[in-house]
Order: C-alpha cells, then structure tokens, then sequence
C-alpha cells in the first residue's frame, strides 16, 4: 500500500505541475477539464500496470552471498492498520456529509429552475450548487441576478459535483498526500472557468464581473459544493477575455510524452534486487522436487540448496520478499506454502502413542 501511495503522488504531481504550466491559463476549459480527470485516473491505474525490468534468478544466480534483509512484517503491518483506520474514519464522514446536503435539500421549500432544483434555505449564504440542487437564501431568491442563477444552472448541467465526489473520494483514499488537495482546487477553478464561460455566451461581461464582485464576501459551505464565489478572482476575470494562444495545439501533443514519463516512473513493480532473489532461491529452489517427490537428491542435500526455514521470521522475511517482486520474477520461483507451526516434543509423543495404537 506504501508503495502505491507513493507512486500514486509521484505521477499526480507529474500531472499537476504539467497542468499548471501549460493549460491552466488555456480557453480550453473542456479539454482541460478532460486533461484533470484523465490524469487523476491516470495516476490512480498507472501504479497498477507492471513493467519488468528487474532481475530474475538467472541473472542472479552468481551473486555469491544472499542478502538477509531486516524483518520488518510487524511494522509494515502496523502502519497499515492504522493507515485502514484513518481512510474508515474519512471515509463516514465523507457519507456524512453528502447525507447534510441531501437533507437540507429535502427539509426546505424547492422550487425546478430548468433542469435544477432551488433550495431555499432561511440561513444567510451566497449561492451554491450541489447535485441538481442550487441553494440560495430565500430571501434574496426573487431579486438575486439571473447571471447568478445561470452560472450555478452550468455547474448542475455540466456534472461538477462528480468530478468533486471522485477526488474527495481519492482523497479519503491517499489522505497522506496534501498534493490531492491542491487538485482540486485546480479542479474547482476550472469549473468556474466553465460556469462562468456558459453566462457570457448571452451576458455582457463586465456587468457580470461587477455581480461577481458584488457575491465575493459570502462565505462558501463544506468542500463538495461549486459556488458562484469560489476565488481567485483575478484569473477568472482575465479569462473572460482572453483566447486560446497559439501555441494550444502544441500544448495538447506534450500529453503523449508526459504519459510515457508516467508510465516509466510510476509504473508497478520494478522489483528486488538480485541478491534479494538469491537469498529466496536457496530457501526454495528444491521445494518443487520435494512436493512432487517427497525427497531431495543426494547432491542437493550435499551442496546444501534447499536451506530449512526454522522460525517464523525467517518465513514472512521470504514472504515480504516474494511480495516485492515483479510477476517475471515471481515466475522464476517457487512460492512458498502456508507456514506450518514446527512439532513441538508433545506433538511427537502424541504422534507415537497414535501410531502404536494403530
């Protein structure tokens, strides 16, 4: 899970960074929305997908001593016990808090708006979109601007709040990683770069950053909601006047690369070191022989081959170790069986007494 959590941030901070120098200040606002979502996805399967380049025992096979490494099964365990624990915790409350909204919607007065639905709510707020519902304060709803209303309309028809429900969830997911956070953001701007795009189709532009300026002060609910206020307002109202750059076109091939750089750096598995395979091989190579045959020839025994796993540590050292490698590696040995306790003196005895039964 470590691994993957780290690989995961590596190939997400790729695309961020890609993201803000070549199309964060783009027109594009679709294909970048595209681009945001992809690249999350992206990040989330990338760490999944192995390529083997790593050693297999017949190229380690001439290391002459094996690599006994430390017994960390314990620790490694622990840490993802309490890693589980925290996802479960952010994980209710992220139920919790569709739960709120979905409740405030249901205990307050509605009204259909086109393919959305307005919540009136009694409490002072500064409208915001969640689902197919617009929350607006009931007071204000009969003179609040049409621009306003129109802009939470985009947020609704365009599906915002599911590209916010998955990375909140990936973010319940790899709390650990503050870039996730950052994302989003990168995210929710993008929306009101949509939203605010979809009002100045049919409305004058600087009437409407006059009624942005006007809605700034309002404080925006939870982190699940597209809101009409949502900052920096500074970008915003420069792209509402600029055009795609020249150089757009080109921006849009660089993907192609930045997909083979994430697929190289944060693939699966690059697997163990060859010493690491040799150390598992000496406990493992005959195992094979023994199952199918029930004894070792006379030249493995001598040369000492197979080795004997005497503890339990010994045995989840060779089991993390197995974990660790690629699938070509993994096919180049033999897995080790479930461990099985060694007889203890009174198991011996009890053993006999059940044979001289017989």
């Amino acid at each position: 899970m470590i691994i993957y959590v780290i690989r995961f941030s590596l190939s997400l901070a790729i695309v961020y960074v890609f993201y803000k120098a070549f199309f964060e200040n783009e027109k594009g606002h679709g294909f970048k929305r595209l681009v945001l979502l992809g690249g999350l996805a992206t990040s989330l399967v990338v760490p999944l997908v192995s390529i083997d380049t790593s050693e297999s025992i017949k190229s380690a096979i001439s290391a002459v001593e094996p690599y006994v490494p430390t017994n960390y099964f314990f620790w490694e365990w622990l840490a993802g016990a309490v890693y589980l624990l925290v996802v479960a915790v952010l994980l209710v409350r992220f139920g919790v808090d569709i739960y709120r909204f979905l409740r405030k919607a249901a205990c307050n007065e509605q009204r259909r708006y086109g393919r959305a639905t307005v919540v009136l709510l009694k409490e002072d707020t500064t409208p915001y979109s969640f689902l197919h519902y617009i929350f607006i304060n009931k007071a204000q709803f009969e003179a609040i601007p049409p621009e306003l209303l129109k802009h939470e309309l985009a947020h609704v028809q365009q599906w915002h709040t599911l590209d916010i429900f998955l990375v909140e969830l990936v973010k319940v997911l790899v709390w650990i990683n503050p870039m996730v956070g950052r994302y989003k953001k990168a995210m929710q701007l993008n929306h009101e770069f949509l939203a605010d795009g979809d009002v100045l189709r049919t409305h004058d532009t600087r009437h409407y950053q006059d009624i942005l300026l006007s809605y700034l002060d309002g404080q925006q609910p939870l982190n699940m909601v597209s809101g009409f206020n949502f900052s920096p307002t500074k970008q915003r109202f420069q792209m509402m006047t600029r055009g795609k750059s020249s150089m757009y076109t080109l921006k849009q091939v660089f993907i192609v690369p930045l997909l083979a750089v994430i697929l190289i750096s944060c693939s699966d598995n690059p697997g163990v070191s060859g010493k690491e395979m040799l150390y598992y091989w000496r406990y493992t190579a005959g195992m094979q022989e023994i199952l199918e045959t029930g004894e070792m020839s006379e030249k493995d025994l001598k040369e000492g081959i197979l080795l004997p796993i005497e503890t339990k540590g010994q045995y989840d050292t060779l089991m993390a170790i197995y974990k660790n490698m690629s699938s070509g590696q993994r096919g180049s040995v033999y897995k080790l069986p479930a461990y099985l306790e060694p007889l203890t003196d009174a198991d011996w005895q009890q053993m006999k007494k059940s044979m001289q039964a017989q």
